[in-house]
């Protein structure tokens, strides 16, 4: 039976995926670290372009992912597409803590597009930055800033915390 790290179990849980067993969570570790990579390469090319238009592009992308849990883009391209090209897994839904970290991603990639709409480059690139680095930490180590607020935020025990599916919601 396939294992992950006290580290990865840890990160995992955090996000929500505490549900899981750890077969489930060695199959998904390395599946679930596809759309933060995606939006660090999507990010970094409108930062690269300055573009307001290019980051605003992405802005639905990202509410996708806080909106729906098993809708987010890139998962769906990933589920529909890519897994099949490496035999992985089809993505599980999205919990609650990983939904509120693409909130914040959204929110703050939105401001970075304002920021470049409206002549503040600077701002935009500190919110465009804050992103990257989030997105980047998600990617390589699956701790999740936006999960950990989450947890800050809300009671562990709640049922919001754990996945919609098996909180009884679809």
């Amino acid at each position: 039976m396939a294992t992950v790290s006290a580290f990865t179990d840890r990160n995992l849980n955090g996000q929500g995926f505490g549900y899981l067993d750890q077969e489930a969570k060695a199959r998904y570790a390395l599946p679930l670290r596809f759309t933060p990579a995606v939006c660090v390469i999507l990010i970094t090319i409108g930062l690269i372009l300055q573009s307001p238009a290019w980051l605003a592009w992405l802005v639905p992308i990202g509410l996708s992912g806080a909106l729906f849990p098993r809708g987010m883009m890139v998962d769906v391209v990933y589920n529909f597409g890519v897994r099949h090209l490496f035999h992985a897994p089809k993505l599980p839904p999205t919990p609650d803590p990983r939904r509120f970290s693409y909130l914040i991603s959204t929110s703050l990639t939105a401001g970075a597009a304002l920021s470049f709409q409206y002549g503040l480059p600077v701002l935009g690139f500190v919110l465009g930055g804050a992103v990257i680095v989030g997105a980047t930490i998600l990617a390589t180590t699956l701790w999740c800033l936006g999960s950990w607020i989450y947890r800050m935020l809300f009671d562990p025990r709640d049922p919001r915390v754990r996945p919609r599916a098996e909180a009884g919601v679809s």
